[in-house]
């Protein structure tokens, strides 16, 4: 199962990281309320592979994010993989920092396909 989160949302207004933003901040707040030192942070970052083809580049704007983010926060990024149109297999260990990544090679890029569907005809009572 692919998760994505879309760390930001372009309007009139211009380009919006609330999202991104708060999801980094209650992750470090997290951290903090269980002992972390916000001075020993380090971090990692897998994913923002492009899955859905068709579709915008929603995982290198994630990719983006979080690398700016972690530079504006003065948060050391040990490492990364990011980028690419596969899934990544992940297993990591909190006590030491390692992380193992396997590419998945079997993962198949979806594509978005456009179905055409006939008008409805009917007598326009809608039940729900």
């Amino acid at each position: 199962m692919n998760h994505m989160l879309l760390t930001s949302s372009t309007s009139k207004a211009g380009v919006c990281n609330l999202a991104g933003i708060n999801a980094m901040e209650l992750l470090i707040n997290g951290i903090l309320k269980y002992g972390g030192q916000r001075d020993r942070l380090r971090a990692k970052a897998f994913g923002g592979a492009r899955m859905v083809s068709g579709l915008s580049d929603i995982g290198q704007q994630n990719s983006d994010f979080i690398l700016h983010f972690l530079e504006q926060e003065n948060i050391i990024c040990e490492g990364h993989s990011l980028g690419g149109e596969t899934a990544r297999q992940l297993k990591f260990w909190p006590s030491s920092g390692k992380v193992m990544q396997k590419i998945r090679g079997d993962a198949a890029i979806e594509t978005l396909t456009t179905i055409d569907v006939a008008p409805d005809i009917g007598n326009e009572i809608e039940l729900f």
